[in-house]
């Protein structure tokens, strides 16, 4: 079957090749900040008939910080769990598993995973810096087949773009704020000769809601070159990234001996010495190439060399202050990530039967290596000790992606396959007491999807579209690192089927997408006691409602003073386990509402004002649905400016957290983690 799926997207693809088009060119005109809904292909990516969101962070007030609260504000479906030291980007997706650290969803930069190991443990320790990027890509269902199996599909940041003779041009910016903010932000553009480069570095620093050991800094390095050759360019990039953060504590739900209650102190700390530092460096090139006729092909190749470091006092719990016999001591983890990747994608538009269609496919060889190094610490700071367990790992994929376009007058049909081929190794040298394990497994994956479109007029289309994901066990899962945990030894991989069927469309006063979506989950994995083992099945199922209204073009009389913009989106979720230990409970992380809102106010190249605000209904942060687990309604509203007083000069600022809400958008095993109160920015950028 799946050999005669492949043969007859290539026979598809052959049948047209004698005819050729010219290159369909997108422009961006016509992109409002919901959508992109007109895409039919960018680059060598196919977008008909899959749902692919848009934003473009220059249409909102200058972002100071990582702030995904007002990133991702008019993308339903994201939920994102707040940690108030910004240590790291905490985003899930319908309710499709724990938000911690990404897990289910893939980062790129630019088309590039930032994942410690998108395969074997799919953490974003490292996220790219929000003020450095342009737009914020949401690519769901089918269309994140084109990156990878990953069940939440893809969030990808984009750079700004680097353009053939570019004048000189920079800018400088510093802003402090609340809880001892300051950031920096530097950029430096130009051109010499057929190249265009780009230098930036920003710089965040603060304290986090407590007043011991909420500290955080992180450095941000990014240096880019194109090489424009006629229609081709050559691309060359390096990325670095350092930071240390502070791990306060949790707090707990109720009082008890030695907690720290959720609703009294907001300052008080439980941890006092438990850091993490991630320090990562990453060299890209690239080509982008026009081919003969109507076809082009990108080629992306990647070192990286990751780091993560963690020191964290035994002795401690939910809440708690650590105590006991092992609290003079810390668990410490030291983990590397070795990367050497490449990918080539190749796309080509023809003609067959009278109609215009897209043929385009990519290969993925993705190698990682990753050695980690456990240590039991002689004090609760200690940053070395003795050797408790040592590990090797490493992934080895090779992927395939094939999908074709048809264009059928008004309808389009875009079916698709990749074909993961995914090796894990992992090597256990040393452990406290036991046999040492290994684990050794390949498996061949192919994944299926499917995308329609029919347009019903000039500004309105019917979509629909289908797709398969997939979520191998990770390192920490095939081999616990906890000595306490097991795990079963009949675990079989998460499989995932997507499917949603909808209704979009923009005019020059409305844009607006409807969809009802049903996702089922077979095979979820999980840990039940001290045990890891699959713990069933669920059905995730509800309706997207997303819309942007242009009140400038309804009320002329604004118009000659900017534009004015309204914008609310919305996601009703149904999520319920159907089989196994938790069958009849609610999935962590899948509230029954998100709802976001917002008015955004801006005269172009002067002035912008936005007011935003997302509302979320309980949820619970673990699959069991325990009552300290229990995530109560919440709503923050976040306002924000930035005003160009002079052709040189930007004054920004704003409120966060408007109305002091006190609340959680996160608790995990060490706690409740206290989202911040309101909080204030300022800054000012020179420009040139």
């Amino acid at each position: 079957m799946y050999k005669s799926f492949l043969l007859f997207l290539i026979i598809s693809f052959a049948a047209g090749a004698q005819e050729a088009l010219e290159t369909v060119v997108v422009t961006e005109d016509h992109q409002s900040n919901i959508g992109g809904y007109w895409e039919e292909n960018r680059g060598t990516q196919i977008y008909s008939g899959k749902k692919n969101t848009i934003t473009s962070l220059k249409e909102i007030p200058q972002l100071q910080t990582n702030n995904y609260r007002q990133a991702t504000s008019q993308t339903a479906g994201l939920l994102v769990s707040e940690v108030p030291n910004e240590s790291l980007a905490g985003i899930t997706y319908r309710g499709l598993g724990d938000p911690h650290e990404s897990y289910n969803v893939l980062l790129l930069q630019d088309g590039i995973p930032v994942a410690a190991d998108m395969y074997g443990y799919p953490a974003h320790y490292f996220s790219p810096a929000l003020p450095m990027m342009d737009k914020v890509q949401f690519i769901r269902g089918g269309a994140s087949l084109l990156y990878g199996p990953q069940p939440g599909g893809v969030l990808n940041y984009m750079s700004s773009p680097l353009i053939k003779d570019q004048p000189l041009s920079g800018r400088v910016g510093i802003t402090g704020g609340s809880y001892n903010l300051l950031t920096t932000n530097n950029v430096l553009k130009g051109s010499t000769g057929n190249h265009s480069y780009a230098v930036e570095y920003y710089r965040r620093q603060g304290e986090g809601l407590q007043r011991k050991n909420s500290d955080f800094s992180a450095d941000y390095v990014q240096i880019r070159d194109h090489i424009f050759d006629g229609s081709n360019k050559y691309k060359f990039s390096f990325n670095g990234y350092n930071s240390d953060h502070g791990n306060p504590g949790g707090f707990a739900k109720n009082p008890g001996a030695n907690r720290n209650v959720f609703g009294g102190d907001r300052g008080k700390a439980t941890k006092l010495h438990d850091r993490l530092k991630v320090s990562r460096a990453q060299l890209a090139a690239g080509v982008e190439k026009k081919l003969a006729g109507s076809s082009e092909i990108h080629v992306n190749l990647w070192a990286t060399a990751y780091k993560r470091f963690s020191k964290t006092q035994n002795g401690g719990g939910f809440g708690t202050i650590p105590t006991g016999p092992t609290a003079g001591t810390n668990n410490i983890v030291t983990q590397n990530y070795y990367g050497f990747n490449g990918e080539v994608r190749y796309l080509r538009n023809y003609r067959a039967f009278d109609n215009e269609h897209t043929f385009s496919a990519g290969y993925l060889n993705y190698n990682l290596l990753s050695p980690i190094v456990t240590e039991v610490g002689a004090g609760p700071a200690s940053n070395t000790g003795a050797v408790a367990r040592r590990l090797d790992r490493a992934t080895h994929t090779n992927s395939l992606f094939v999908e074709n376009r048809f264009s059928i007058g008004k309808l389009m049909v875009t079916p698709g396959v990749r074909v993961e081929n995914i090796r894990q190794k992992i090597e256990e040298r040393k452990k406290p007491s036991g046999t040492l394990r290994d684990a050794d497994e390949t498996v061949t994956v192919p994944l299926f999807g499917l995308g329609v479109a029919y347009h019903l007029n000039d500004f309105s289309q019917v979509y629909a579209n289908a797709s398969e994901a997939y979520k191998p066990v990770t390192y920490s899962e095939a081999v616990p690192l906890d000595d306490v945990a097991t795990i079963s030894e009949d675990i079989d991989p998460s499989r995932i089927y997507n499917y949603e069927l909808g209704y979009r469309g923009q005019t020059e006063v409305l844009n607006w997408d409807v969809s009802a979506f049903f996702i089922r989950y077979e095979n979820k994995f999980g840990k039940v006691g001290a045990n890891f083992q699959n713990t069933g099945a669920g059905t995730n199922k509800g309706l997207d409602l997303t819309s942007e209204v242009k009140l400038s073009e309804i009320f002329s009389i604004l118009k000659p003073a900017g534009n004015f913009n309204l914008y609310g989106n919305m996601e009703y979720l149904d999520a319920e386990y159907t089989r196994g230990p938790q069958k009849g409970k609610t999935p962590q992380y899948a509230p029954e509402f998100i709802s976001r809102a917002g008015l955004i106010y801006g005269v172009e190249d002067s002035f912008k004002v936005a007011l935003m605000g997302v509302m979320v209904s309980k949820h619970y942060g673990d699959d069991g649905n325990s009552a300290d687990f229990r995530i109560p309604f919440y709503t923050v509203w976040d306002l924000t400016a930035d005003w160009n007083f002079t052709r040189e000069w930007t004054a920004s600022g704003g409120v966060n957290n408007l109305l002091d809400r006190e609340y959680t958008s996160r608790i995990r095993a060490d706690g409740i983690a206290w989202s911040l109160g309101r909080n204030l920015y300022a800054g000012v950028t020179y420009k040139f």
